[in-house]
């Protein structure tokens, strides 16, 4: 039994399917079925005893991911299961609901376009709380549905309220392509620690080669390392100058200019090496250059790590000033305060309404910084537990509570050290741990829950609200010393309603933006659908106008915008779409026979959906909720044969 990979499940039929699926494999990995707190408190056993990764499935995989600190694989739904799932309940009955809790459960809305035929009706509703399900249930049989499609916890619940239910299921291909990428995870990490091993005895034992040119580019002196490098280029190196040695070098340009050069990338032999080079100066003439190499395979693997795991964490800030799109006199007035407020490292707090861009000033005023080099570190002060929340801002040391990691971990403010740390939605911290804060950032010390040693920190601290904090400290929410220390420096971005004529430019910065990621060109929006635009009240700001924009785009086919295409998106987000919005027209295939088979209906969507993209096969895929691999595998194992121009 290999107990490295640990598989917990939410109900037995999943259970079964994996359980197959690793017989058929020859693997054995310990298989549980449980869910949420019960999953977690296993998860954190079998972690301790040391599971490296874990296979789970929908709500319990999400519950899990923000609570242990290995990786976890998901067990995916895909279009089909949505389809099949859809067309079994549709069998049942001609209106039917679909309700889930996770994000891919999205799935279900596209695949509802190609399963709803003509006088069928299909609902998609994805919940926040499982607690919501059986008020939900209720609610739509009360409007006539008493079919529902969903996980276990929905169709358990169906069928205990006495209505028919059909279950999400998973394939054959899903699990064994979890248990694929398991194994894969599996050999990374161990190639990975092996790999480490190797580079820090590299770089600890001064891995680079060194040596000195003269004004001829003649080399006069050098260490082992830059022998061993450049032997494998020319064995008579020695004898050599280094215009024959690298005649493409930018090295070259340091000895005629005196210009330093950095990471210029050279082969010598077969490898490619890295060079930097700073002139020698004498009186203000070029005497020479101190050249120091290092072959590029050897750090490589180290950046590439090293910038993925920074990336994954949201320790590197990508965005500017620039991608703040608008040129009114409210963001305009923004956008000064931002680089006013760079040049210094006073605490910021960034007011504004959801979706107004607050984290995009925080990265905007880190990357105007001196601290521009440095971590950018940000973390959701709503989205923790109070207790996950202060390991993660102050970490924790080996043993501190139940599950911590053995070595320990550092929290954000020494991640942050020497840059940014970045406090989003800052009012929801809770009362104890405030006066914790006050202190880290009076003292600018941190001490590991469970340590008595202070770690010295220096950081930049910027904080983010939608919350009204001088009323929060008046209700005795806030602590009145914590406020005034975060509130130095104080930027109130504006709601689209301040805005308005920014409305324009941020809708056809969209159209750009969500045509290139579906693979189409980029349509124009007509005077009319952009006059509406700026009519809505877009209660959830910028975020809310680039939803629409994308519902709109697809619900035209990426070939037009006009207001018969908003209208319709505002009719399916919620919204109200007046007397004379569109109804929603019969499919296209809704007098063709009904399908026999489920190859059959799969087949007829994937080129159903090649069609309308034009024989784009990306776009196709991405219209399909899968990938562009997965979209070939199928038509292949139904033996069907699809070709483009």
């Amino acid at each position: 039994m290999d107990n490295r990979v640990v598989i917990i499940l939410p109900n037995h039929v999943l259970v079964k399917t994996v359980e197959d699926a690793l017989a058929r494999m020859d693997l054995e990995f310990p298989i549980y079925q449980m869910q949420t707190e019960e999953a977690l408190e296993l998860a954190r056993e079998k972690i301790n005893r040391g599971a490296q990764l874990i296979i789970s499935r929908g709500m319990t995989a999400d519950y899990l991911r923000t609570r242990v600190n290995i990786p976890i694989l998901e067990i995916k739904y895909d279009f089909f299961h949505f389809a099949n799932s859809m067309r079994k309940a549709l069998d049942i009955s001609s209106e039917i609901a679909v309700i889930g809790f996770i994000e891919q459960f999205r799935l279900a809305e596209r695949a509802r376009v190609f399963v709803e035929r003509e006088n069928e009706h299909i609902q998609v509703h994805i919940l926040s709380d499982k607690g919501c399900v059986e008020e939900k249930i209720i609610q739509l049989a009360q409007q006539g549905i008493h079919t529902f499609v969903g996980g276990f916890l929905v169709v358990e619940t169906s069928r205990k309220l006495g209505f028919s239910a059909v279950l999400v299921e998973t394939d054959n291909k899903a699990v064994e392509e979890a248990i694929h990428e398991a194994l894969y995870e599996l050999r990374i990490t161990v190639e990975r620690e092996e790999r480490f091993g190797l580079i820090n005895s590299i770089l600890n034992s001064a891995s680079n080669g060194i040596f000195a040119v003269n004004a001829k580019g003649n080399i006069t002196v050098h260490n082992p390392i830059a022998q061993a490098i450049m032997q494998k280029g020319d064995p008579a190196w020695l004898e050599k100058p280094i215009q024959e040695l690298m005649p493409k070098s930018m090295l070259l340009h340091t000895l005629e200019t005196g210009c330093s050069i950095h990471d210029d990338l050279v082969n010598i032999g077969d490898s490619i090496v890295a060079v930097n080079s700073e002139p020698i100066l004498v009186e203000g003439k070029i005497r020479g250059a101190v050249v120091t190499i290092q072959e590029a395979r050897k750090i490589q693997k180290l950046d590439y790590k090293i910038r993925k795991k920074l990336m994954l964490k949201g320790h590197i800030a990508v965005k500017t000033l620039d991608d703040i799109i608008g040129d009114s006199a409210a963001i305009n007035e923004c956008k000064n305060k931002a680089k006013s407020y760079a040049k210094v490292d006073s605490t910021v707090l960034i007011l504004g309404e959801t979706g107004t861009g607050k984290e995009l000033f925080a990265q905007s005023i880190h990357n105007l910084s001196r601290r521009v080099d440095r971590p950018f570190v940000a973390v959701n002060c709503a989205a923790l537990s109070p207790s996950l929340l202060e390991s993660e801002l102050f970490g924790y040391v080996k043993g501190a509570f139940t599950g911590a990691r053995n070595e320990g971990k550092a929290g954000i403010f020494e991640l942050a050290h020497t840059g940014t740390i970045f406090l989003d939605e800052v009012g929801e911290i809770p009362l104890e741990l405030q006066s914790r804060l006050l202190r880290v950032i009076q003292e600018k010390q941190v001490t590991r829950i469970g340590d008595d040693r202070v770690i010295p920190v220096d950081v930049r601290i910027l904080t983010a609200t939608n919350r009204n904090l001088a009323r929060e400290v008046a209700q005795k929410n806030f602590r009145e010393d914590l406020y005034y220390r975060l509130n130095v420096l104080e930027l109130r971005l504006p709601s689209l309603v301040r805005r308005r004529e920014d409305i324009s430019m941020l809708v056809e910065h969209f159209v750009r933006q969500k045509c290139a990621e579906a693979g189409f060109a980029p349509v124009d929006a007509d005077d009319g659908v952009l006059s509406l635009f700026r009519q809505l009240p877009l209660k959830g700001n910028i975020r809310e106008l680039a939803n629409l924009v994308e519902r709109a785009l697809v619900i035209g086919e990426f070939a037009v915008l006009d207001e018969s295409c908003l209208r319709q998106a505002l009719y399916e987000g919620g919204g109200d779409p007046g007397d004379n919005a569109p109804q929603a027209q019969a499919d296209a295939h809704a007098a063709q026979t009904r399908m026999q088979t489920v190859a059959d209906m799969e087949l007829e969507m994937i080129v159903s959906a090649i069609e309308k993209c034009g024989g784009n096969k990306s776009a196709a895929a991405r219209m399909l909720g899968m990938s562009q691999s997965t979209l070939w595998r199928r038509l292949r194992d139904m033996n069907k044969q699809y070709h483009y121009e």
